[in-house]
């Protein structure tokens, strides 16, 4: 399902279907109270009842039995170095296969949440950054953009534009005193430049120059064509890269006619090429700046006029804006490679700090730093950054809040009224697992009513087979990706419509939904599963067999022994005083639409994604849960281990889901318990949830950036399933 593939149909119009391994659950606007789940009860009495029992509710205890479905890797990759293993807790003088309680706590807690739209709790994106488009390799072996990506990438540039308009761009100095951040224009010079305006060198008089003078530099070719281009990781180019020069001009010519590497050379090269008595030219000191491809190509590089006074004429940076500068959302991998630690004028180590715990990107604490700055009718600077088209803020707020309803993104760190707002309507979520600010009077904070041991797996031979690991790659977010996560126009899929929604869209926005991993599997792997050629093409990962002599794995590659499928956890779930409701929520999360007993465990209709690696597949489970209830009065009237414990059978797990379908069918539809899986969130947990009847294998692949320049639109899940025959 490439995006650029055609209808089958004769005369249809192009397709631009994303794939991804990932769909979206859709947002109600409002999440379902936990009120409805309370018939006969007070909500706040059932939320302080942990040290009590309340008449007409249920305790007791799930026994949970997950097997995995596909390879599994829980717990950390590691640096790099070495070789890790999944999880492993000591037990009974062994090291057993094991998943923490708080990964299944956060998978049920996620499922109640998409099934209800409850509150997402804090959002960690802060704020979002967009600038040039997605760009294509036009010496690739596809070639330029396609009439589609072109409209796209005109209308996102006009977003760009539209966002500086009424700014005014600049060029100058960055630098750290002890009274704080400045930045100086560039001076204006003989040559013609004013200030705050940088100059410009053609590649081919920088060729010429190096052929005049001695730089250490042996030539000067062009960048290499497409998004590779770093400067400073260039082998001639970065040891041209902030370096101090002298800028010629001849009489009556308004070009850089050459860079000099001294004063002197400068005055010989004009003195020789002017005649005694005339016009003498100019030359000026300037740093060299090389910067990034833009539109495919660079012919120039920019000089930056040396300042003569740092303090005269600076302009004040606020510390809120470096900091935002520096954050690692802001700060990407190309930024790290262009602007490593020891880049800086003048061979002074630049002092650059860290972001976010690793080097390169920063900024430099001693010295200079070219930048391009906006200021604002007043001469404020409100943004800079380190090439003409920086990235810049989407908004001047969290444009998460545009996008998703206020009831549903909940209080924000930072919100003025967000001690206002405790004591809010209780949604599902929160009212089983607690939070902190349930009640407005003191003590705010309520306890979950449900704990989750962790399990754990006895099998003697638990890891991938044959003893081989595998070295897989930690996939982030691809630039070009993000506009996936919103709502698009019904058109926005076919054709050469440049209408994309992207964050850049002020106003427009609106989040697709939570979400979701989607099943990757071919059954033709077999069990347990050994990745064949094709898949490991496919997901991008290496096999590697025991006693092979590998290179380390570079970059973001990991070495992991993940374990294998048909593996059986267990674990146990313990629930104080939930109503039928609650329980059947509880229930309904654990099964999603499988039958009260489970279904298959080899081969169940529905199954749930955990740990890592779930885009390449890995990390698929069945839950089967067997429920036990207790009666405490029983219990405590009795010697007998099994008193007052019943073990509920498949009648009663029916009419406690029934308990959860009915209030949600009516909160959302206003109709009977039958008709809960026409509720949208539950039509897109369960389709995200297929194992048997998923989508195609390449209907789930990651993007590859070519493929995202196509600006390609993904699709909902009902319309995925419904294009590939499957609804």
């Amino acid at each position: 399902m490439n995006p650029r593939d055609v209808a089958a149909r004769a005369g249809s119009a192009p397709r631009f279907h994303a794939t991804a391994p990932y769909g979206l659950v859709r947002i109600a606007e409002t999440p379902m109270p936990a009120a409805d789940l309370h018939t006969g009860h007070g909500t706040a009495e059932l939320l302080r009842s942990h040290d009590r029992t309340v008449p007409g509710t249920h305790s007791g205890w799930i026994d949970l039995t997950l097997t995995t479905l596909t390879p599994l890797f829980v717990g950390q990759a590691g640096d790099g170095e070495g070789v890790a293993r999944s999880l492993r807790l000591p037990h009974g003088g062994h090291l057993l296969p094991a998943v923490p309680g708080t990964t299944l706590r956060g998978l049920v807690r996620n499922t109640v949440r998409m099934l209800t739209s409850g509150e997402t709790g804090e959002v960690n994106t802060p704020m979002l950054f967009f600038r040039a488009p997605v760009r294509v390799d036009p010496a690739g072996a596809d070639g330029g953009p396609s009439a589609r990506a072109r409209r796209v990438m005109a209308r996102q540039h006009e977003h760009y534009r539209r966002r500086r308009r009424g700014l005014r761009t600049r060029q100058g100095f960055l630098y750290r005193s002890e009274e704080g951040w400045y930045i100086v224009d560039v001076p204006a010079t003989s040559l013609g430049s004013a200030a705050g305006q940088a100059l410009k060198v053609s590649f081919a008089v920088l060729r010429e120059s190096l052929e005049t003078w001695d730089l250490g530099v042996e030539g000067f070719p062009d960048p290499p064509q497409g998004s590779a281009y770093v400067p400073t990781t260039h082998e001639q180019h970065g040891r041209l890269q902030y370096r101090w020069v002298h800028a010629v001009q001849l009489p009556g010519e308004r070009r850089i006619a050459a860079v000099a590497p001294t004063a002197e050379s400068a005055a010989e090269y004009l003195r020789a090429r002017t005649a005694p008595g005339g016009a003498r030219g100019a030359s000026a000191e300037a740093l060299l700046v090389l910067t990034g491809v833009a539109a495919g190509e660079r012919r120039n590089a920019y000089l930056f006029p040396r300042p003569r006074d740092l303090r005269n004429g600076r302009r004040s940076v606020p510390d809120a804006l470096v900091e935002l500068f520096e954050s690692a959302d802001q700060v990407t991998g190309y930024q790290r490679a262009a602007f490593p630690d020891g880049l800086g004028p003048g061979g002074r180590a630049p002092g650059r700090e860290p972001v976010a715990g690793t080097g390169g990107g920063g900024l430099p604490r001693r010295g200079l730093e070219p930048v391009w700055f906006d200021v604002d009718p007043f001469g404020e600077v409100v943004s800079f950054g380190r090439s003409g088209g920086y990235r810049i803020a989407v908004s001047d707020d969290n444009p998460v809040r545009r996008a998703v309803p206020p009831a549903v993104l909940g209080p924000q760190p930072g919100d003025a009224d967000r001690g206002g707002r405790a004591g809010r309507t209780v949604d599902v979520c929160r009212a089983l697992f607690g939070d902190t600010d349930t009640f407005a009077d003191e003590p705010r904070a309520s306890k979950g009513r449900v704990s989750f041991g962790g399990a754990l797996c006895t099998d003697p031979d638990p890891d991938y087979p044959d003893g081989a690991a595998l070295r897989v790659r930690l996939l982030s977010p691809q630039r070009g990706c993000f506009a996936n996560y919103l709502v698009q126009g019904p058109d926005a899929a076919s054709g050469d419509r440049p209408d994309v929604i992207t964050w850049s869209h002020e106003g427009q926005v609106r989040l697709g939904g939570y979400k979701a991993y989607l099943h990757r599997h071919r059954d033709d792997l077999g069990s347990p599963v050994r990745y064949d050629a094709r898949a490991q093409k496919d997901l991008g990962l290496s096999v590697l067999a025991p006693g092979r002599s590998v290179a380390p794995p570079r970059g973001t590659q990991r070495d992991i022994v993940p374990l294998r499928d048909g593996l059986t956890f267990r674990s146990r779930i313990t629930f104080t005083n939930l109503t039928d409701g609650e329980l059947g929520a509880l229930l309904r999360a654990l099964l999603l639409d499988n039958p009260p007993d489970g279904g298959d465990p080899r081969n169940p209709e529905h199954a749930h994604k955990i740990g890592m690696g779930k885009a390449l597949g890995m990390g698929s489970v069945h839950l089967r849960p067997e429920l036990h209830l207790v009666d405490r009065r029983a219990r405590t009237l009795s010697l007998d281990p099994g008193a007052g414990v019943v073990r509920a059978g498949r009648e009663r797990i029916a009419a406690l889901l029934e308990a959860f379908d009915a209030a949600l069918a009516a909160r959302r539809l206003r109709a009977g318990p039958e008709h809960w899986r026409e509720v949208d969130q539950a039509v897109d947990v369960c389709l995200a949830t297929r194992w048997r009847r998923r989508l195609p294998w390449r209907a789930t692949a990651v993007m590859s950036l070519r493929e995202f320049a196509e600006y390609p639109v993904l699709l909902p899940l009902t319309e995925r399933y419904r294009e590939a025959g499957l609804l």
